[in-house]
């Protein structure tokens, strides 16, 4: 089994609940986790940004992909790392979206969920909290995360009952007859406290 985690160094920001030193490692157990070991970092532990809670797939025996939720000071956003060894090793692949804009007000991102579609495309959703454009999205990948096509909005509208675009953290399923779900939360005027909903989808006919 292979687990992929985030940790931080205490000492650098304590007392944080969020942290730029959030870093995503890989984690291995052969002993039906009895016992951990230690595998690789995802993102190298000096990288100045956060790289926190990695949604994975595999693309083969030898292949990984993960994408993860980044935040510097001034913006937040998804990359993609791949690894062609099993997890031994990752590298960056490509920037995914951005989960606010770039100017603006910035809250803290959004997580993504990453999907290996029955056709071989990857679909990532993940919530927009850009003010005026509150959203949950998806992109989709035909080369195995190297380019993501432009962003698909699948359920906007978001209310919530102080004001902040508190949404997301989005479950991405997909059904036997191929359909998607994107489970999340979410505020909306009628039930403006936060709460549980999810939008099924059909990714064919988009690239």
């Amino acid at each position: 089994l292979l687990l992929f985690m985030t940790v931080r160094d205490p000492a650098t920001q304590p007392g944080l609940r969020v942290t730029l030193t959030d870093k995503t490692f890989l984690a291995r157990t052969r002993d039906g986790g009895s016992s951990f070991d230690f595998v690789s970092w995802v993102v190298p532990w000096n990288d100045p940004h956060r790289a926190a809670m990695p949604a994975p797939v595999r693309l083969s025996d030898r292949c990984l992909l993960a994408a993860i939720r980044r935040k510097s000071p001034e913006h937040n956003w998804i990359d993609c790392y791949h690894s062609e060894d099993n997890g031994s090793s990752w590298s960056y692949l490509s920037k995914v979206a951005n989960t606010e804009e770039e100017t603006g007000p910035q809250h803290n991102g959004n997580p993504p969920s990453l999907l290996l579609l029955a056709d071989g495309r990857l679909c990532c959703a993940y919530g927009n909290r850009s003010k005026g454009d509150e959203c949950i999205a998806v992109r989709y990948s035909k080369d195995q995360g190297q380019n993501w096509s432009v962003r698909y909005v699948i359920r906007d509208g978001c209310q919530s009952i102080n004001g902040m675009a508190d949404l997301g953290y989005v479950r991405l399923f997909q059904r036997p007859e191929q359909k998607c779900v994107a489970v999340y939360f979410w505020c909306s005027p009628q039930r403006p406290q936060t709460h549980i909903e999810a939008t099924i989808f059909d990714p064919h006919g988009v690239t």
